[in-house]
């Protein structure tokens, strides 16, 4: 349903729609129509700011023959023929306004022009071309946006959103080239690409930093309308020789579809449920077709011609089709939830092997949007302790790597035993388990000998054989060396003893170390640590346990 009508003061050359700041609660977004040299925002339905393009002076030559024009010697018919034509060689871009209405009156009317005039025409007014937006800091889709500007002068001009002052400017090319549309893709902040459809059958990029920009491609025929895809930056574009194109991101023809009809319009069809992005054409028989690369996939009867097509979210429907016909009527198509773009779908045979399925993308969540609104308003604070965190885990790391290499406590070697590792096992309830060691050589073409171990206990525990010879290590090989370790109680156990696993009183004296010993060192190459388990209660005799006073 309609909800305002407004009265523009002049016509639209074109309307866009973007936020200027991220207050809570949100605020409207603002409108920006385009009119002549003037930019009209409108918020709330009421007109907010006015923005004129600087003036420019004019040129030597249109000057000069405006003084000339003001003489009154000159103001005859002979005289003004002679100068009319002269103005008539400046090309019409550069002319200004006056100079423009002056060229379309007669003879009559020109000598009466000239006459009433009072003095020479003053600044030369810049025309817009075109309008479109950018994003600032996120892409958020209520992120803050900038007006672009293309002008008739072949300038692209970037405002800034709170005060509308001009932030950048920039000349299209180097060859001066009016631009007619223009699609914005990136950020302004970080990194940023203007693609432009000029007049003059090319296309033109403007990225971060450019004083001025440089072209991609020239077309055969006059272009109609383009889009950049979001995902590769690649380039589509309608011509009016009926072909659809596209283009790399520089500016390397990638393919070519000769249409039936002649093309009207083009928009990107993101799917975001699907994972994939189409591309809907809309031709001047009534027909929109979409397209996933050079493949058809649909094609839908608007039974009118197309005068414009945009696809996106409208109100709790995210894939929504508004179309604008010749006639001025408004349709709305609202694509399916099941819908699936195949290749039979739009005629075309599907061969070779079947298209990859695509991920099936969960939707937001509030939580999920409430950690993004707190990364964003901390993300200073949380890299700053991540990084204090990496810090702290690294030093950490570098003095347990400090400390095993002063101990030898680490189960692979280095230098010439690099090869060897060592690992060990314990087995059995108690109080008598077996200690398992695997000593392995993973060299391929070196053999090791003169190893022993050495096992280092607490007094608590009785080691039956604690010093192993061990053999000659072939390569690619291991062994297995078993000692039995007994654990040694007093004529009365305590409790805690038995239970030190749950306790956490065991401490060191748990602990038995295991040495890789080699002939000629004085230091152990290999060190291992193993924590023997405490004693099975029903292991030990009942009569050598002390009453639990600690235990209710």
């Amino acid at each position: 349903m309609q909800i305002a009508d407004l009265l523009l003061p002049d016509l639209p050359l074109g309307i866009v729609g973007f936020y200027t700041s991220e207050t809570t609660p949100r605020a409207f977004p603002v409108v920006a129509v385009a009119t002549s040299s003037c930019i009209y925002i409108y918020r709330n339905l009421k007109l907010f700011f006015k923005y004129y393009l600087p003036s420019v002076e004019l040129s030597t030559c249109e000057l000069e023959i405006w003084k000339q024009l003001m003489d009154p010697i000159n103001q005859n018919n002979k005289s003004l023929t002679g100068l009319t034509a002269s103005l008539q060689t400046i090309p019409q871009k550069v002319l200004s306004s006056q100079s423009q209405h002056f060229l379309i009156l007669d003879a009559e009317q020109r000598l009466e022009y000239v006459e009433q005039m009072t003095g020479l025409p003053g600044c030369k007014n810049v025309e817009i071309a075109c309008i479109t937006t950018l994003k600032i800091h996120s892409v958020d889709k209520y992120a803050i946006s900038c007006l672009v500007v293309g002008t008739e002068e072949g300038e692209v001009i970037i405002l800034e959103p709170a005060t509308f002052t001009t932030a950048n400017i920039a000349k299209l090319c180097a060859i001066k080239k009016t631009p007619y549309q223009m699609v914005a893709t990136g950020l302004y902040s970080v990194d940023y690409r203007i693609t432009i459809a000029t007049r003059e059958k090319s296309v033109c990029l403007l990225k971060r930093d450019w004083k001025e920009g440089q072209l991609l491609f020239n077309t055969d025929e006059h272009i109609i309308a383009i889009e950049v895809s979001t995902i590769d930056n690649s380039i589509f574009v309608i011509c009016c020789d009926k072909k659809f194109s596209c283009y790399s991101k520089k500016g390397k023809k990638l393919w070519s579809l000769n249409l039936e009809h002649r093309p009207i319009a083009v928009t990107l069809v993101p799917i975001m449920h699907l994972g994939i992005t189409l591309t809907a054409v809309a031709l001047a028989s009534g027909h929109l077709h979409l397209y996933d690369g050079n493949s058809l996939r649909d094609t839908m009867f608007v039974k009118e011609v197309v005068s414009a097509v945009k696809f996106g979210q409208l109100g709790q429907e995210e894939n929504v089709f508004i179309i604008i016909t010749n006639s001025g009527g408004l349709a709305l198509k609202i694509l399916k939830r099941t819908a699936e773009f195949l290749a039979a779908a739009g005629g075309v045979a599907a061969a070779g092997a079947p298209p990859p399925q695509p991920w099936l993308l969960p939707k937001r969540s509030k939580l999920f949007l409430e950690q993004s609104a707190r990364e964003r308003e901390n993300a200073v604070a949380m890299h700053q302790a991540f990084q204090l965190e990496l810090s702290r885990l690294r030093l950490e790391s570098a003095r347990v790597l400090l400390a095993a290499h002063s101990s030898g406590d680490n189960s692979v070697a280095t230098g010439a035993l690099e090869p060897v590792r060592l690992s060990a096992e314990v087995e059995g309830l108690g109080p008598v388990f077996r200690v398992t060691l695997v000593v392995e050589n993973s060299s391929s073409d070196k053999a090791v000998i003169g190893l022993a171990l050495l096992f280092n206990a607490h007094t608590n525990y009785k080691i039956s054989r604690p010093y192993l010879k061990v053999p000659l290590l072939p390569p690619n090989s291991r062994v297995q060396l078993r000692t039995r370790v007994e654990e040694l109680f007093g004529d009365e156990i305590s409790p805690e003893v038995l239970l030190r696993g749950v306790t956490g009183r065991g401490g060191e004296r748990c602990l038995l170390k295991v040495l890789l010993l080699k002939d000629g060192r004085r230091s152990p190459a290999l060190a291992a640590t193993v924590q023997i388990p405490p004693t099975d209660p029903m292991m030990v005799p009942y009569d050598r346990l002390l009453p639990a006073t600690d235990f209710d």
